[in-house]
């Protein structure tokens, strides 16, 4: 008894001891926004391999069932094979209590293997080694909870078999399958130390737990009195235990590298990101490729704020995730993407002489290098002749501004470009006059006046032309 009082002395100090550890550990970086960053407290430890100690009570099932409770103590090594899933390995040694008792149903058996002493305190100290699969039901949180499964070797010695007790003893050290199922919680304390509260129960593919295999005894007893066996007879069941310990585990070799982002835990701490999540931002690329590589916020999806996140604009369309508008044309890289389907990183997609934005002001068409079809670039139109891009005549006289300014050398912006008071289209199409000169035929009359006043030819310079005509004419 003593030895198992010691143990659990050992755990309490144990737990005493981390208080300074906590303190000095235990630390809340700054958050840079409020919408990400690491939490200031792990959501699981800082390595894959932990030694753990624990220390509790156990409580023996059997024939001799009662309230007694016994010590346990025991030592485990458990290797992360996943975050949700440890390979472990353990020793526990325990000691189980329970009174000895004659019971109705163990009919003349009890007699047989004990005599007519009744009601006797016993004990059997039992150590188990044991390999299991723990799965963590949640591993990326601060508290985790976990089951387990798993089989291992039982080595027992009841008492009755020791001090002689028992009339027909078996071995004074017996082996047996040992099959441990249970389940607990953990919670981090620190980067690098937890504590942890299980509940195991053993399975003991043995009668002999408490010196009491009550089928191997009925056997005996009618052997003894001379009766056949009874092949049929219902075996002994097995004899289980269960243990409720607390205990503390260390991280033995910290993981520098936990979610595997190639971003170092200290970094990714310094950054303000989630050592546990590869992608603290949920955006696509790692915190490493964003800190280390784009120079992006690894704390929001879309660094620019162009509703492009940063994985889109990196891997997809190539733009620049640190600025909304990539190409600096005055149209945002979403704008173009999406509403214009422009090229982001051209300031003028198709070519034409005008940059995006400014064809997006004007309402000309920036995938399309004449957009009112009339033969001129639309940056030609604005930037040469002043013209409007998206009409394809201008001053609206009924000559294209391409024949304007490539055909006839009239201005496409004035309807009259000589301003004789005849338009480009009369004199052009109409008149055959000439729309660069006032006076076509340049006899001091107007065309204008010629046409609208006179009657006269615009095209031929008559003598006498300006006098009255005489009565002998």
């Amino acid at each position: 008894m003593p030895r198992y009082r010691i143990s659990i002395a050992c755990i309490l100090l144990i737990l005493l001891s981390s208080a300074t550890e906590l303190a000095s550990q235990v630390t809340v970086p700054p958050m840079r926004r409020p919408t990400g960053g690491w939490p200031g407290r792990p959501r699981f430890a800082d390595g894959k391999l932990r030694l753990s100690l624990h220390a509790g009570g156990s409580k023996y099932f059997g024939e001799f069932t009662d309230e007694s409770v016994g010590p346990v103590a025991g030592l485990r090594l458990q290797y992360a094979v996943l975050p949700y899933l440890d390979l472990g390995v353990g020793g526990e040694a325990t000691r189980l209590l329970y009174t000895r008792r004659h019971r109705r149903n163990m009919g003349g058996t009890y007699e047989y293997q004990f005599g007519d002493v009744n009601l006797v305190d016993r004990s059997t100290d039992i150590a188990v080694a044991e390999a299991w699969l723990r799965l963590n039901l949640f591993p990326a949180h601060a508290f985790n909870a976990w089951v387990l499964a798993g089989a291992g070797i039982g080595i027992f010695r009841p008492e009755d078999y020791r001090s002689g007790d028992a009339a027909h003893p078996g071995a004074a050290t017996l082996q047996a399958l040992s099959i441990p199922l249970g389940a607990g919680i953990e919670w981090f304390i620190t980067r690098r130390m937890s504590l942890q509260l299980g509940v195991v129960g053993h399975l003991v593919m043995s009668g002999e737990l408490d010196a009491f295999d009550s089928g191997y005894l009925v056997e005996e007893l009618h052997r003894s009195q001379g009766l056949p066996s009874n092949p049929g007879r219902e075996k002994t069941a097995n004899d289980t235990w269960l243990s409720v310990s607390l205990g503390v585990s260390w991280y033995l070799f910290e993981d520098t590298d936990i979610d595997g982002d190639s971003f170092a835990n200290d970094a990714e701490r310094e950054a303000g990101t989630n050592p546990y999540d590869p992608d603290t931002d949920g955006d696509g690329l790692t915190d490493f490729e964003e800190v280390r590589v784009h120079l992006t916020d690894p704390l929001l999806r879309d660094t620019d704020e162009d509703v492009l996140s940063d994985f889109v604009e990196v891997s997809r369309y190539r733009t620049d995730p640190l600025q909304a508008d990539s190409d600096g044309d005055g149209l945002s890289d979403r704008e173009e993407l999406l509403d214009y389907q422009t090229d982001p990183l051209a300031k003028d997609t198709e070519g034409d002489g005008l940059i995006d934005a400014e064809e997006k002001r004007m309402g000309s068409n920036p995938k399309k290098v004449d957009t009112d079809g009339d033969g001129l670039y639309d940056g030609e139109e604005v930037t040469v002749h002043g013209t409007n891009p998206v009409l394809p005549d201008s001053d609206g006289e009924g000559i294209s501004d391409y024949d304007e300014v490539k055909l006839h050398g009239t201005d496409p912006t004035a309807a009259d470009t000589d301003g004789d008071g005849l338009t480009d289209y009369e004199e052009i199409r109409l008149f055959r006059t000439d729309a660069l000169k006032p006076d076509t035929d340049g006899d001091g009359v107007s065309d204008y006046d010629e046409l609208r006043r006179h009657g006269t030819d615009p095209l031929t310079a008559a003598r006498g032309h300006n006098m009255q005509p005489s009565s002998g004419d």
